[in-house]
C-alpha cells in the first residue's frame, strides 16, 4: 500500500508542466519574430532596388529579386502584394532616403546663394553616389510615372 502514493506522485509530475518538472522551457525574445519579418522585408526591398536599377522593371524579374534577397518568391508578394508593388515601395524607399540625407544639410537662410550652391553640390554627390536612384528614376519618367501615381505615400498624390 504505501506504493500506491509513490505512484501517484511520480504520476502527478508526469502531468504537471516542465518547468514544474526543473526542465526550463526555452524562451523566444520578444520581438525576435517582428524583427525577423522586418529583416526579410530589408532583404526583398535593398535586392529589389539592385535588381530593378539593374535590369529595369520589366526585366527585374520576382525569380531574381527573391534569389538576390535570399528568399522565396512567395515573401515578395506577402509583403508587397506584387511585381508592381515591390517596385513602388522601391520608390518610395529611394526617395525617403534622399530625403533623409538632404535633411541633414544646415543651409543658412540669410546667405541664400551659398545655400544654393551647396544645395546643388548635395545632389550632384548624392547621384553621383547613388546611380541607382537616378536609374530607377528613369525607368520610372519611361513609365511615365505610371507606378508612383498609385503609392499611398502623400508625397505623391497628384491633384488631377
Amino acid at each position: 500500500m504505501t506504493r500506491k502514493p509513490a505512484r501517484a506522485k511520480a504520476e502527478a509530475e508526469q502531468a504537471a508542466p516542465a518547468p514544474a518538472r526543473g526542465i526550463a522551457k526555452p524562451q523566444r525574445r520578444t520581438g525576435s519574430r517582428a524583427a525577423a519579418a522586418e529583416a526579410t522585408r530589408e532583404a526583398i526591398l535593398r535586392a529589389a532596388t539592385k535588381v530593378f536599377a539593374k535590369y529595369g522593371y520589366a526585366g527585374g524579374s520576382v525569380e531574381k529579386i527573391s534569389s538576390a534577397a535570399k528568399s522565396v518568391d512567395r515573401m515578395i508578394y506577402y509583403y508587397f502584394g506584387s511585381k508592381e508593388g515591390l517596385f513602388i515601395a522601391v520608390l518610395e524607399d529611394i526617395y525617403r532616403r534622399m530625403d533623409e540625407a538632404e535633411s541633414r544639410l544646415a543651409l543658412d537662410e540669410a546667405k541664400p546663394l551659398e545655400a544654393l550652391a551647396e544645395l546643388i553640390r548635395f545632389v550632384t554627390r548624392y547621384y553621383r553616389d547613388h546611380p541607382e536612384f537616378v536609374t530607377l528614376l528613369n525607368t520610372e519618367n519611361l513609365h511615365k510615372g505610371s507606378h508612383i501615381a498609385k503609392s499611398g505615400s502623400p508625397r505623391f498624390q497628384c491633384n488631377k
